[in-house]
């Protein structure tokens, strides 16, 4: 996956610089019938506009180009989250499992329902779509 960004990086062209902000305009080129975009990249807050380095922690083509006219390391930018050591400090404590609700306390306040809570989308139960 991130090859394939980095091939659509070189497609790219960065247009705008500021060092001293760490930032960047890029213009991707014309894609099936598409007309060209243009992001801004911050390097220094991990943004871009397209806003999935700030969904996904992974910078895309569009940062990894920025990335490449400042001389940075595209994989030094990815979200501590997904380093090894997170993933291991995330699984290295004991869990508990949750036991059935037959073993729950009951519950401090009343439990009520509304069924004009989900009044905007139906659903059929046949098969499990909307209607």
């Amino acid at each position: 996956m991130v090859i394939s960004w980095q091939q659509k990086a070189v497609e790219h062209t960065v247009t705008k610089y500021s060092h001293a902000q760490q930032s960047a305009s890029v213009v991707t080129r014309r894609q099936n019938g598409h007309e060209m975009n243009t992001h801004v990249v911050k390097i220094a807050n991990r943004e871009c506009s397209c806003d999935k380095w700030n969904q996904f922690g992974v910078p895309f083509s569009h940062a990894q180009k920025v990335c490449g006219a400042y001389n940075i390391s595209a994989a030094s930018m990815v979200k501590d989250y997904y380093d090894l050591m997170a993933y291991n400090n995330t699984y290295s404590k004991h869990f508990e499992p949750v036991q059935s609700e037959d073993y729950w306390d009951d519950p401090i306040f009343q439990l009520v329902h509304d069924p004009t809570i989900r009044t905007s989308t139906s659903w059929s139960k046949s098969n499990n779509t909307h209607s």
